[in-house]
């Protein structure tokens, strides 16, 4: 697989790593573009929170970790760590 078709992967799915209040940090099967605007939903339960990408870092050819800041602090308690999340752009919302 090149670069290129990676990076362009409609692979939505993620698994948190860390997360907070204000962000989080997921890792992703495909590459989101800094200062690119999404939506974390959580696969059960319906959790969802506007996020703003604030770095993605690529760790190898099918994962990357993604640095989220939230539009709003998380006032509610996160879902579990270690669930399954989806993301997806904003700008198709």
């Amino acid at each position: 697989m090149s670069a290129e078709s990676w990076r362009t992967t409609n692979c939505r799915d993620s698994h948190d790593v860390n997360i907070s209040s204000h962000g989080a940090r997921v890792l992703a099967h495909r590459y989101w573009q800094p200062r690119e605007q999404l939506v974390l939903t959580e696969f059960v339960g319906g959790f969802h929170v506007d996020a703003e990408v604030i770095y993605c870092q690529r760790l190898d050819r099918t994962q990357c970790a993604v640095g989220l800041k939230f539009a709003t602090a998380i006032e509610s308690e996160w879902p579990a760590a270690g669930g399954s999340f989806g993301m997806r752009s904003r700008a198709g919302s």
